[in-house]
């Protein structure tokens, strides 16, 4: 899945602005200022900023000229590997339950982020080993970036949940 969608999805399914919030929603009167809203984006893109979007940006103002997708590997494979695994985000979930228990919601979009990695990337090098460094075992999804019809499908699916969202609070206050 896409670095935006993760972190739509991160906002819209773990943020009180979004469907986090129950049918009153936000506390907040504005979005924007909804910190659970922004917290649900960062950890809806953590695993794909810290993996690849560091060496990403080294290799681009390195200048290199080749596909960066096509030859990412090496450790940043296993770092990749390492924060696309379902123990490493539930563990700092739980750490979060206790310590910083309104982070708690908001971290859940890492593992979502996940999840949804595993159904939206084949098999090979980017496949989402779901018991990394336990297992190397994962479900073999649908290549989002190969399959136009499942990219817009999940976008389309992301704005469904919005407008249900939207409808389903309007009807509390009729």
């Amino acid at each position: 899945m896409d670095i935006l969608a993760h972190a739509l999805y991160g906002a819209t399914l773990c943020s009180e602005t979004g469907l986090a919030g129950g049918r009153s929603g936000s506390t907040a009167p504005r979005w924007f200022r909804d910190r659970t809203f922004w917290w649900s984006l960062v950890f809806g893109v953590l695993p794909d900023g810290v993996s690849m979007w560091i060496p990403f940006t080294a290799y681009t103002i390195a200048g290199v000229e080749r596909n960066y997708f096509l030859h990412y590997g090496g450790g940043w494979l296993t770092v990749y590997r390492a924060v696309h695994n379902l123990i490493v985000p539930l563990t700092v979930s739980a750490i979060l339950f206790v310590l910083r228990r309104r982070l708690f919601v908001p971290s859940l979009a890492w593992t979502i982020h996940v999840v949804m990695d595993a159904v939206s990337h084949g098999a090979g090098k980017y496949q989402t080993l779901l018991f990394y460094p336990f297992s190397s075992w994962g479900i073999e999804g649908i290549s989002w970036w190969r399959a136009p019809w499942f990219f817009a499908g999940y976008w389309l699916v992301l704005l469904a949940i919005w407008i249900l969202i939207a409808v389903w609070r309007r009807t509390e206050d009729d």
